[in-house]
């Protein structure tokens, strides 16, 4: 899914936002501990954006929440426009009782992120969306983001011995900057990119693409496009004969996505998943969504991702010399060792990260897993460990 590239503008220029409130668990009578949810509007992301805020504020509620504080959440939804976005970033900035932004996922963090960052407001457990956020000082990831396609380039080169990497890809500027970006992580693994296929993202049908992909011989083809468009593709690859791997993200098809929206199209079907489905935390995550609202269908790492961002909000103000802004800035700013029972290798925003030249120092998270959709399940390719998005090398 490639993220950067799924906002476009729009004439509009108000935000929309709603207050959610949820009282899982027993009453809690504190002070309520607020944060604001940004994201994209009218998108699968955001729904599943918003179900994982609201059983992560659920899940925290129903432990006691922060000292018996309850923690509430805004959401303030951009109207796929840069503008509104902004007016998101400047209500939480204004707002004292709003102590962070918690999950956000906005496709225009370039208007977001120096406002934050002019406030103090931390952004926790933020989406990589765009390059902004690999130099915001107040951004705090939990989850690769945009880095999640382009690292499954780097998964199929050092996990399947994939050399030659298809990237069918949406034809506007952001999309063509896909493939030079994976060329300069997989050339020095011996990799290469073929078969980089614009497609309109009003095509309905992707035949032509598809057959001009299959001619290029690529050894593995990953996500360059939209949830529908990609799902489009896939079928009509598959429907001309072609079965190379192809690596679609975790973060929009979970085992029963894969069956509905590729049903007789899903052999060799990988999946590049931001967080570990084989640890603790995850099995913990599933529970929680089946305690709060089992008739949610998705279990995306979308969800997921939201859903572990209001744990690590609320674990940032637990801990925080004050319920300020200013306090859960310092606090996060320090925190070197958060765990988060497997889901992800201890998360340290001490130290920046030097990939890339150091030109991406706030890129904290910067691991993926990859696994292949058997029998409707999700099952770790390899021994399970996850895989560097910018070098290939396991992490534990």
């Amino acid at each position: 899914m490639l993220v950067a590239a799924a906002g476009c503008s729009s004439n509009k220029s108000s935000a929309k936002s709603t207050t959610t409130v949820h009282n899982g668990g027993p009453t809690l009578s504190g002070t309520p501990v607020k944060g604001m949810f940004i994201d994209d509007l009218g998108t699968q992301t955001e729904t599943d954006d918003l179900e994982g805020v609201k059983v992560g504020v659920d899940a925290v509620n129903a432990a006691g929440g922060v000292n018996g504080h309850p923690v509430q959440i805004s959401s303030c939804l951009d109207n796929q426009d840069p503008n509104a976005a902004a007016t998101c970033a400047r209500n939480a900035s204004s707002d004292s009782s709003i102590l962070a932004v918690v999950g956000t996922f906005t496709s225009y963090t370039a208007n977001t992120d120096p406002i934050l960052t002019a406030s103090g407001t931390p952004s926790i457990g933020n989406s990589i969306a765009t390059p902004a956020d690999f130099t915001c000082t107040v951004c705090f990831n939990d989850s690769a983001g945009i880095l999640d396609s382009i690292g499954s380039a780097v998964a199929a080169v050092k996990a399947l011995g994939a050399k030659r990497i298809g990237i069918p890809y949406i034809d506007i500027p952001a999309g063509a900057s896909l493939a030079p970006f994976v060329d300069q992580l997989i050339k020095p693994l011996g990799g290469q990119s073929v078969g980089v296929i614009p497609v309109a993202v009003t095509a309905a049908d992707l035949t032509p693409q598809a057959a001009a992909e299959g001619g290029a011989k690529p050894d593995a083809i990953i996500d360059g496009l939209t949830t529908d468009l990609f799902s489009k593709f896939i079928h009509a690859y598959r429907q001309q004969g072609f079965q190379t791997p192809i690596i679609p993200s975790g973060g929009v098809y979970d085992p029963h996505g894969v069956e509905t929206q590729l049903s007789g199209v899903n052999s060799n079907i990988y999946i590049d998943t931001e967080f570990n489905h084989d640890s603790p935390g995850y099995r913990t995550f599933l529970a929680d969504v089946n305690k709060y609202d089992a008739s949610y269908s998705d279990r995306t790492d979308e969800v997921l991702r939201a859903y572990f961002a209001v744990k690590e909000f609320a674990y940032a103000a637990q801990h925080a010399a004050s319920l300020t802004k200013a306090g859960l800035l310092a606090e996060m700013n320090s925190l070197s060792d958060y765990t988060s029972d497997g889901l992800l290798p201890t998360l340290n925003y001490t130290v920046p990260q030097t990939a890339l030249g150091g030109s991406a120092p706030r890129v904290f998270a910067d691991t993926i897993w990859l696994d292949k959709y058997q029998n409707g399940q999700f099952v770790p390719v390899g021994n399970g460990a996850g895989i560097n998005v910018f070098t290939g090398a396991a992490s534990s």
